[in-house]
């Protein structure tokens, strides 16, 4: 029953408009009339349409989650890898790592490498250029995980960390020592080769894996596996071991029996090796020839000891001498000296070994025990490889957790529930309940008219 305040604002002479748009401004004031009679309703309707947006937005971020990763290495902020590559973080979308995390989850077979990696997304926390064109190199990127229909055993934040997981792994093994130098094959020793020769293959492998361990030391000295407890200290010293009692009984014994496959081949091997070294020593001491003559014949005037103002690290003058051309002369000469001494050295070591080869008559059981001592060792070096890698892998992973740093985002609940977008769904909905009640008023008038 409308009053007499509502059917005189409704009577025609109060109406701002004709045709038209007067009849939508009587369509509008009966819908407001509507609204205003139902007042409460609408309220309810209001905050349970805000309440539905806010749980599905929950339930929704559910199978979302996201972390940030951080670059912390020095050459991170030049966009390269520790490596000194060009560092790409969409790589962690790439097959190997979908591969690790598919066989982490246990999901082998029910989805494939390229549909997990569209369920990760990634973008740079920054996203600015300095100096108009130059960009910035961002250092750290969120990672979102979206939970697939595939994936129903796992929850999203599980997938995340064993995402985080996958790509640490991965980054470690691309991107840190290079371990290929630990590959030793047996195959590598052709037991068909000359002994000597294969001594020398064993030296040579010994010695890259005293200067690897050498260099892992220098870097943590202290570090143990916390596996195994062998240090870096340990297993150079059992490389030093082998290299310095080892290797030398085996050679000694090699040359005192004269043990060769060939001996005469051998023998014209070494003499053609002494001829090199013959002329070699001779261009050497040439060379340290024509030096000491310039030095005799170099201006007395000149060599006489050259001082020069000089500042030092405490800003201080100081009168310094400087090298003359006599000095770089004595230094080539001696440089010349130390290189023919070094072949001279050289011819008589292989002139022992030709003596050696020549008189020596290897008996069968001597030969055997060689073989047997050249596979011992073989195997010592094999042995000494496996606890090098087992260790630096170690290390690796030790020293990854300074290269990439993950942390959890931990949405908030208030983010979880998107307050103001579940408010304006609703604001939405209430507008879209209210254009239908002027519509159906807007119908109703056209009929009675």
């Amino acid at each position: 029953m409308k009053t007499e305040r509502q059917k005189k604002w409704l009577q025609p002479q109060n109406i701002p408009f004709s045709g038209g748009a007067g009849r939508i401004w009587i369509g509008l004031r009966k819908s407001f009339e509507a609204f205003g009679r139902h007042k409460a309703l609408t309220l309810i309707l209001f905050l349970a349409l805000c309440l539905a947006c806010c749980a599905f937005f929950y339930i929704k971020s559910l199978n979302t989650a996201s972390a940030v990763v951080s670059m912390e290495y020095e050459e991170a902020s030049r966009g390269l890898t520790p490596s000194q590559t060009r560092f790409n973080i969409y790589e962690i979308q790439s097959a190997d790592v979908m591969e690790r995390l598919i066989a982490y989850a246990g999901l082998e077979g029910k989805i494939s490498p390229e549909e997990l990696g569209r369920c990760v997304r990634v973008r740079a926390t920054h996203s600015r250029n300095v100096s108009g064109s130059v960009n910035f190199i961002s250092t750290s990127y969120v990672i979102e995980f979206t939970r697939s229909d595939k994936i129903q055993r796992r929850s999203a934040q599980a997938m995340l960390s064993l995402l985080c997981k996958a790509y640490r792994e991965f980054f470690v093994e691309r991107y840190g020592i290079n371990h290929s130098i630990l590959n030793f094959d047996i195959g590598d020793l052709k037991f068909n080769d000359e002994y000597l020769l294969t001594v020398d293959l064993l030296e040579l492998k010994s010695e890259q894996l005293r200067k690897y361990v050498q260099l892992c030391r220098r870097s943590n000295k202290n570090y143990r596996d916390p596996d195994t407890g062998i240090s870096f200290s340990a297993l150079e010293q059992r490389i030093n071991n082998f290299f310095d009692y080892d290797l030398a009984r085996l050679r000694s014994y090699i040359i005192e029996n004269g043990i060769a496959n060939d001996q005469s081949a051998l023998s014209a091997m070494l003499d053609y090796k002494i001829r090199m070294d013959r002329l070699e020593h001779d261009k050497l001491m040439a060379a340290y020839d024509e030096d000491n003559k310039g030095i005799e014949i170099y201006d007395t005037a000149m060599s006489a000891v050259v001082m020069i103002p000089t500042e030092d690290v405490t800003m201080r003058y100081y009168m310094s001498r400087t090298k003359t051309g006599m000095d770089n002369l004595a230094l080539h000469a001696d440089a010349q000296l130390a290189g023919a001494t070094e072949r001279t050295k050289e011819i008589e070591y292989k002139k022992y070994l030709i003596g050696k080869m020549q008189s020596g008559t290897p008996k069968a059981e001597q030969r055997e025990k060689a073989d047997a001592m050249i596979r011992q060792m073989t195997s010592t070096l094999d042995s000494l490889a496996s606890d090098i890698r087992t260790v630096d892998s170690a290390f690796a992973s030790y020293k990854a957790r300074n290269y990439l740093s993950f942390h959890d985002e931990g949405a908030r609940f208030l983010d979880r529930i998107s307050p103001l977008q579940s408010v304006g769904i609703a604001v939405l909905a209430v507008f879209a309940v209210f254009a239908l009640v002027l519509l159906k008023n807007l119908a109703k008038r056209d009929k009675a008219v």
